[in-house]
Order: structure tokens, then C-alpha cells, then sequence
């Protein structure tokens, strides 16, 4: 069986991509050029490219989610969003030979190896590494409540049908479980709110419900039109997740639970252990303008009975900088079942090169009975990014105006 590790380059645009990338790359290029209709992005882009699982959705309408790219969908003409397939494989040639009729310039770097040969890869300086961490990974995103959306918030309010509703946490709550697919929040607030005298007094809010009961809006929509949000996520990894790593498409650790990987961790000290305090100060020379952490020298360093590092410190990203106000604040939890998978090339795989990196105050502000073990991955001192696969997700919870669970009391306590 051959697996290939082929490389894409967009002439103008991106380089180094795989499959899934190339796709989306290039039509999210295509949307923003070009600001189509639905029915003319599928013409551009026909399912019979894709195949039987069907190439480019309305958000709204996706029957199985880990088929697309959710956690990107793209702004189409009127307002609807619509989300792109992630699933590629051999039909990657029908989805080139379809770009270049429409003027992208696609080349390659082919690279394949077969089982039953010797391994090319042996020859060569860098192996392909991917790491994949799935399981119930909490994600939270940090918004603000607009001076527009909080005013009619508070007019809404008093359209209440039996005056139930008391606070702008119990409105907005309330909004935010309309938008979500296949639930009754949107018979719920219809049937607790005056909607003559909402949709007369209140036009951001009564304008964007329509669009969702049109299927051209949900919950990502309101996080984007609605309300001021940073789309910096915080995921919350912790020791139940599984996690297996191959190396040239070879398992070398199979799926196990990531407390039993990383065995008990232990507090470094500088004096006993030189080598991992120099790899966290390597780490924070290169990486602390991302985090509020320049010019530190003292660092908290832990190290797992296999090698891997932890830096569990109280960190800020630069995205999250804006959203640390105590009022209006909106935090947004989403309980996934999800698929990390973060690529990358090393001569070797080397686990005391692998770090997680740990928010200071994440385990009072999530609030677990297990362990937390990082919210970013990093790999020689590169942090990467994964490429994400949602299952399914358990459930969202908006909170508003709540203290431990704000943004502020993640970053500060």
C-alpha cells in the first residue's frame, strides 16, 4: 500500500500544502474574489469533483459535520455561510484539473512510498511526523457584547411574553440557543418573546434570527455579526485524551491515554536537569512576544517520566489582549469529541523536543477532576498549530458576566 505525502504550491498564494489545504485555500480565494451566490460557487465547484460525500455545504444544512471544514466556514453573497469538504484523497486530481480551468496555477512535490519497498525516506535527511491527539477536548472562545447588540439586548428584554426574564445573562442566552442546529432554542425564544414587538425594535437581532431560520446563519455567525469575539481558541487538553504518533506513516506508539504517555511529571529544577531549562528558555527567547512574555528569565518547567516538557505559566496571547474586560464579556464552551493532528519534519522523532504549554490558571478556570496537561503543542521550540477533525460536539454553553469563567480570570486569576 502506497501513502503519499504530496505537496501543493499555489502559485500566488500558499506553498507547502497538503490535500485538505489545497482545497480550501484556493476556494476561499475564489469566494473572496469573487463574492458568489450559492448555486454559482457550485457550479465552480461541483460535488461530482468531491464525490459521494459531497463537496461544498450551507453551514446550516451539514448532516455529517466531520466531513467539513466547520471551524471555517466562508461568507457568501447575502450574508449565508457555507463550509468545504475535508475529505481527499485520489480525487484531488478532479479538484486541480477544476481550479486550473479557473486560473490557479497548481504545482507539485510528489512524494510516495510503498510498503513493499525500501523506504525512500531512509535516504533522506527529514521524516514526516504526525501526532494525533483526540478525545474530549474542551474548547472556549472570549467575546464582548457590541454597544448595538447589549441596547437592543435590553430592550428585548421587556418583550418578554410572562416578564421571566430578568437579567441581559438570561437573554442572551436564551439568543445564543436559537442559533444552534437541531435544538428548540428557536421555538423556545419565539414562544417567550413578543416577536411583533421584537422584530419592530430590535432589527440587528431580529434581522440575524431570520437568517438562521433561513439556514443561512448559526452560531458562528452570531460569534462574527453579533458580537466582538476573538477567534484565538483555548482548548483544554487534558490526560484522558488518547494520543498516537506515527513517523513516515509507521505507528511507532499506539493509541494510548496521554497521562499513561507521559507517565508521572516531576517540577524542574536548573540544577538537576540543565538541558530542559535551557530548552524552556530557547522556547521563550523565540516564542514570548506571542504570549506577554518577554524579558522573563525565571521559568516554571515540568518533565514527564518519557522526556516531554511542560511550561505551565500565566500566559497572554496577543489575540486575547482585547478581551479582558469584566463587563459584557462572553466566554463560549464547546465539549468536543475532535481529532488533533499536528504534521511536521524532523531528521528524528526526539519526545524531549515535544512541550506543552499550559495557561497558569486553566485548571481553577475549567474546573476538572483530570488532569490538564497544555492548550498548545510545540515541537523543538515551533509552537504548530493542529489540523482539526470534530466528530461531534456534546453541547455549548455561553456564559456572560461570570467571573471565573471570563477571559480576564483565565489570563490574570
Amino acid at each position: 500500500m502506497e501513502r503519499d505525502y504530496t505537496k501543493y504550491n499555489v502559485e500566488g498564494l500558499r506553498e507547502n500544502l497538503n490535500k485538505r489545504k489545497l482545497v480550501f485555500t484556493i476556494v476561499k480565494d475564489w469566494v473572496e474574489k469573487n463574492n458568489p451566490s450559492f448555486e454559482e460557487l457550485q457550479k465552480a465547484f461541483p460535488d461530482e469533483v468531491q464525490g459521494s460525500k459531497g463537496f461544498i455545504r450551507k453551514e446550516a444544512d451539514v448532516k455529517t459535520p466531520k466531513h467539513f471544514n466547520m471551524r471555517e466556514p466562508l461568507k457568501i453573497k447575502n450574508g449565508a455561510h457555507v463550509v468545504v469538504s475535508n475529505q481527499w484523497g485520489n480525487n484531488i486530481d478532479d479538484f486541480i484539473a477544476t481550479s486550473e480551468r479557473l486560473g490557479y496555477k497548481i504545482s507539485s512535490d510528489t512524494r510516495m512510498e510503498s510498503a513493499n519497498e525500501k523506504s525512500t525516506k531512509e535516504s533522506q535527511a527529514m521524516k514526516e511526523i504526525n501526532i494525533t491527539i483526540s478525545g474530549r477536548i474542551p474548547n472556549y472562545m472570549f467575546g464582548i457584547l457590541g454597544d448595538e447588540a447589549y441596547a437592543e439586548c435590553q430592550k428585548a428584554m421587556s418583550y418578554a411574553i410572562d416578564n421571566d426574564i430578568e437579567t441581559i445573562a438570561e437573554f442572551v442566552k436564551m439568543f445564543y440557543q436559537a442559533t444552534l442546529y437541531g435544538g428548540d432554542g428557536m421555538q423556545i425564544f419565539q414562544e417567550s418573546i413578543d416577536m411583533e414587538q421584537f422584530k419592530l425594535n430590535c432589527p440587528l437581532l431580529s434581522e440575524f434570527l431570520n437568517r438562521v431560520e433561513e439556514g443561512d446563519a448559526g452560531h458562528l455567525q452570531f460569534y462574527e455579526d453579533i458580537l466582538d469575539m476573538s477567534w484565538e481558541e483555548v482548548n483544554i487538553i487534558e490526560g484522558d485524551a488518547s494520543i498516537t504518533i506515527t513517523v513516515d506513516g509507521k505507528e511507532i506508539v499506539p493509541q494510548q491515554k496521554l497521562a499513561d504517555f507521559l507517565g508521572e511529571t516531576e517540577w524542574v529544577d536548573e540544577d538537576d536537569d540543565q538541558k530542559a531549562v535551557a530548552m524552556a528558555k530557547t522556547f521563550w527567547n523565540e516564542n514570548g512576544a506571542k504570549f506577554d512574555m518577554e524579558d522573563r528569565e525565571e521559568f516554571t518547567v515540568y518533565k514527564a517520566k518519557n522526556g516531554v516538557l511542560l511550561f505551565n505559566e500565566w500566559i497572554c496571547p496577543r489575540e486575547l489582549a482585547n478581551y479582558q474586560s469584566r463587563e459584557r464579556n462572553i466566554t463560549v464552551e464547546h465539549d468536543n469529541i475532535v481529532d488533533f493532528d499536528y504534521f511536521f519534519e524532523a531528521p528524528e522523532l526526539d519526545l524531549s523536543k515535544i512541550a506543552f504549554l499550559q495557561y497558569g490558571n486553566a485548571s481553577d478556570f475549567h474546573r476538572s477532576a483530570v488532569e490538564y496537561i497544555g492548550s498548545f503543542f510545540s515541537y523543538d521550540n515551533k509552537i504548530i498549530r493542529p489540523d482539526q477533525n470534530i466528530h461531534r460536539d456534546k453541547g455549548f454553553t455561553l456564559y456572560y458576566e461570570e467571573g471565573f469563567k471570563s477571559c480576564n480570570f483565565l489570563i490574570e486569576g
